[in-house]
């Protein structure tokens, strides 16, 4: 505004063609006028001309300093790319902290260069600002599968068609950016180029100081197209580094990739050993499941049992043993899964039979040393494991519980449904050394044609599809509607209702199932 207003000025005094003057005080005054009226338009244009070089000489500097920014945008924007394929591809955490390094560096740089030319970026910056933040979030998720130890998914996110996709959008977009704030300062330098040769028009009595002016301009000019090809050529010698760099990282890339493999392959063999020897544990637990030719020595009784593993090992136990005219039925949880739970299970199972076989007839001395065996043998595996156990003797129509584990359904004949407590009657084996104190009993009579079902976490806990629990109050509507037919018939019913309602969904706990029938006495 201010070159403007000086243009103006010498349309508002114009010269005027001087008279002759024959006295002396009419030349002294034309004297005095001219040197005055020169003197103004010296000041005037020596004014405009610096004005001119001033703003000129800004624009270049501002013009040479958004060509850095931009020449930086694109360094960073390559080191992030290529500290994101490194990361996934090696694992090394070095150039996870070079990423967020250069990340910050970037993000000054744009502020930067939106500072300088905010019109010019914000009318190419949507589509790029867009690219941008997408390719950050790939990166970021690949960063998330390299800590998830999932590398080559990182590595196909970041060599992908997508992100390729958004690395040219985002570069087409700060070329354009480049491009339309290149063509802003050339619009600057035409008009300053203008008001410079009106300059030279207004500064005819004062040509040598335009002159100079003129000259220091020009060498500027030609000093900043010097130091723009100096620039390009430090460009492209960065840009020849840089791939020299990049097909270094892209051999070490392949080593580690080589290496990766070999990993794989030994961890996909120890995978296979240990799926061997759990194999081995699944069955040695069924095994040692009673027998049908057992059950049906019991007369008194109509016994169906169905136990289920998980895709592991887990610790679930049921046993019925039958010695001296006496039953003994017996229900379990181990914590976890694994091989410690399947070893803790048999342990238990091999207890519960010897004390049987030695005619231990009272149930509160047999679990008393049954939580001995097991205690010591976890202190000894240093294990945290322990188990819940429910432990029914039973003798002519008359049940004795004792010990802790999930409540107990009773169907009465008449279809009434008792549900027993458990957690009074004992306490978790293996986690104390004596257990005295917490184990009591409690007798249930039955009557023939009553029902008794056991069963273990896996079966009220399951999930269906909608992540809701099969639950207890379900099983026992399904045990009172089937409650006249065998236990046989009354198992498999559970088991199919089961089933079906968690249908597509993952187990993930062992299902195990208990039903008693009381027959005739």
């Amino acid at each position: 505004m201010q070159i403007l207003k000086l243009k103006s000025s010498p349309k508002m005094n114009s010269p005027k063609k001087t008279k002759k003057v024959t006295s002396g005080s009419h030349l002294i005054a034309f004297i005095s006028l001219s040197l005055g009226f020169s003197g103004l338009l010296f000041g005037a244009s020596a004014w405009n001309v610096w004005s001119t070089y001033q703003a000129f000489d800004k624009a270049i500097a501002n013009q040479f300093k958004l060509q850095n920014l931009s020449n930086q945008i694109i360094y960073y924007d390559e080191v992030l790319t290529m500290s994101a394929r490194m990361y996934a591809g090696t694992g090394d955490s070095k150039w996870e902290s070079r990423y967020n390094q250069f990340v910050s560096q970037l993000e000054i740089t744009i502020k930067q260069i939106i500072e300088q030319t905010p019109n010019t970026y914000n009318a190419n910056a949507k589509k790029t600002d867009e690219a941008n933040l997408k390719l950050v979030d790939l990166e970021t998720k690949s960063f998330e599968l390299v800590h998830q130890g999932k590398s080559s998914e990182a590595m196909r996110i970041l060599s992908g068609t997508e992100y390729e996709s958004l690395k040219q959008i985002y570069a087409d977009g700060i070329l354009t950016t480049r491009n339309a704030i290149l063509l802003e300062t050339e619009s600057s330098l035409d008009r300053y180029r203008q008001f410079l040769f009106q300059s030279l028009l207004l500064a005819g009595l004062s040509f040598p100081i335009l002159l100079v002016t003129a000259t220091i301009i020009i060498l500027r000019v030609k000093g900043f197209v010097r130091e723009r090809r100096l620039a390009q050529l430090s460009l492209q010698e960065l840009n020849q580094h840089l791939e020299i760099r990049v097909e270094q990282r892209t051999q070490d890339l392949k080593s580690a990739n080589a290496e990766i493999t070999y990993l794989n392959e030994r961890l996909q063999e120890e995978n296979l050993r240990m799926s061997s020897e759990l194999d081995v544990t699944r069955r040695l637990q069924q095994m040692m499941l009673p027998l049908d030719e057992e059950l049906e020595t019991i007369k008194e009784l109509d016994i169906a049992g169905f136990m289920e593993p998980s895709n592991e090992v887990g610790g679930d136990y049921y046993d019925v043993l039958h010695h001296y005219g006496r039953v003994k039925i017996g229900i379990g949880d181990v914590t976890g899964h694994g091989l410690e739970s399947g070893v803790l299970m048999i342990m238990a199972q091999t207890a519960v039979l010897t004390m049987s076989v030695l005619q231990e007839k009272d149930p509160i001395r047999v679990l008393k040393a049954l939580n001995t065996v097991l205690y010591e043998n976890v202190t000894r595996m240093n294990s945290d494991k322990n188990m819940t156990l429910l432990l029914i003797d039973y003798f002519q129509g008359q049940l004795s519980l004792v010990g802790q584990h999930e409540e107990v359904i009773v169907v009465r004949a008449d279809g009434t449904v008792e549900r027993i407590d458990t957690n009074d009657l004992g306490f978790p084996l293996g986690l104390e050394a004596d257990i005295s104190a917490f184990i009591m009993q409690a007798q249930i009579k039955l009557n023939p044609e009553d029902i008794v079902v056991l069963y273990t976490d896996g079966i009220t806990e399951a999930e269906n599809p909608n992540r809701q629990f099969y639950g207890l109050e379900r099983l026992c509507q399904l045990v009172q509607n089937h409650r006249q037919e065998s236990a046989q018939l009354i198992c498999e019913a559970i088991i199919q209702n089961l089933k079906t309602f968690i249908g597509l969904s993952r187990v993930y706990d062992d299902i195990t199932l208990l039903v008693i029938k009381q027959l005739q006495y």
